[in-house]
């Protein structure tokens, strides 16, 4: 019996050595085995192909195969050298050299259309598109404040998803958000709220005629017909709250969006005026409510209208009038927009006030003690138009002879 063991642990121990051993038994009338291998491949594995093997008083049963602890992990390896440096590329060519310049001071035309300038002055990207430099707007990704984008701030409001002023997500057309959505300034708290920013202006000449350093347009080379603030090359993807004096000063979103807002809404028109102070605490602030049962083309392109509260076109609310001494009385608004003929003798765009007692449609009274949304940059005539520098050069806010005047004016629609 000694003989037997000792011969047991000999073979076992040459197993080892050769680290692949094999351990067999059978019983009489049955061939069942049990197999003990240890190989290298398997990272010095135990495998048991058997389901019971007896090792003294061990049982290991119900297994196909048994792994061992996992060993500590190794030093990592010494840092691998750094690689060879890449090859020059190619130098660019002159056609991509002019893709960033620091002016948009040079024409918008076939030629440079896609071409992308960086204004040193504004610190802004523009993007030359259809003959017109467009400004590009970033996004501030800490400002969205709603998903999935809603058609208007109204949209918002009635879903509750409201979370008083400030920027939102919105989407008048209704599909295809990724493409068509946009940042939108909302007013969720006056008058019900649900108003969303439009249009504004902030200084009277920076936006009209940039090449006058923020002077009067008196002998600028801009086209007069830029006095228009609906104009395209004041068209927006986004307008806010900011108060600029340059070329951002007097901006609009498209106006089919405007009309999309207006026309979905409750077609109402807002307009807030401020008369001092370094923000936008209005003084006086009014929105008109147009008549739903009657036809109108408010920031419809391409066509005019003019709008009085004595046929009952819409009505006037005022929501604040702070300087009492004043008038504030919304009597006419007119509209024309891209339309070919002198419709008003000055700029086409947008006008509130009272109506002149000439007869000339849309003129607005030459008031000092009317607060009235009111401008006489250029005189426009004939058909085809033309138009020159008004002589006289009233802005919308400084005018002081022919209506009261403003700090700053918004616009918007609910």
């Amino acid at each position: 019996m000694q003989v037997s063991l000792v011969q047991g642990i000999a073979v076992l121990c040459v197993a080892f050595y050769w680290w692949d051993f094999s351990l067999a038994s059978k019983r009489q009338g049955q061939n069942r085995e049990a197999r003990l291998t240890l190989k290298p491949k398997h990272g010095g594995q135990l495998m048991l192909s058997s389901g019971r093997i007896k090792l003294g008083e061990v049982f290991l049963s119900g297994i196909n195969g048994l792994r061992g602890e996992r060993g500590e992990k190794g030093a990592k390896g010494e840092k691998g050298s750094q690689g060879e440096k890449g090859d020059k590329g190619d130098s660019c060519s002159s056609s991509c050299k002019n893709i960033f310049t620091s002016s948009t001071s040079g024409s918008c035309d076939a030629r440079t259309e896609g071409e992308l300038r960086y204004d040193k002055k504004s610190s802004h990207l523009f993007l030359c598109s259809r003959k017109q430099w467009h400004q590009l707007q970033t996004v501030l990704r800490g400002e969205i404040s709603n998903s999935p984008p809603r058609k208007s701030c109204l949209d918002i409001l009635f879903k509750g998803e409201g979370q008083g002023d400030g920027m939102y997500w919105i989407n008048p057309a209704g599909t295809d958000p990724e493409r068509n959505a946009f940042r939108a300034y909302c007013d969720m708290t006056t008058s019900g709220g649900g108003w969303t920013l439009v249009a504004k202006v902030t200084h009277d000449y920076s936006w009209v005629c940039p090449d006058r350093d923020g002077g009067m347009c008196r002998g600028s080379k801009t086209n007069p017909l830029n006095a228009n603030l609906f104009h395209d090359i004041h068209q927006r993807d986004t307008v806010d709250l900011s108060i600029k004096s340059n070329i951002d000063a007097g901006v609009h979103l498209n106006d089919t969006i405007i009309r999309m807002l207006f026309v979905s809404g409750r077609q109402s028109v807002r307009f807030t005026f401020v008369g001092s102070g370094n923000d936008w605490t209005a003084t006086e602030d009014a929105y008109a409510a147009f008549n739903p049962s009657k036809k109108n083309r408010m920031f419809v392109d391409h066509e005019w209208g003019q709008y009085t509260l004595d046929n009952v076109d819409y009505t006037w609310n005022i929501i604040k009038h702070t300087r009492k001494d004043k008038t504030f009385r919304g009597k006419i608004i007119c509209w024309g927009n891209k339309v070919k003929h002198s419709y008003r003798f000055y700029d086409h765009g947008l006008h509130v006030g009272s109506p002149a007692s000439a007869h000339k449609p849309c003129l607005l009274d030459n008031n000092e003690n009317e607060v009235m949304l009111k401008s006489h940059y250029a005189t426009l005539q004939g058909s085809p138009l033309k138009a020159r520098w008004d002589m006289a050069q009233f802005g919308f806010l400084g005018a002081q002879f022919v209506q009261v005047p403003n700090k700053r004016i918004a616009i918007w629609v609910r």
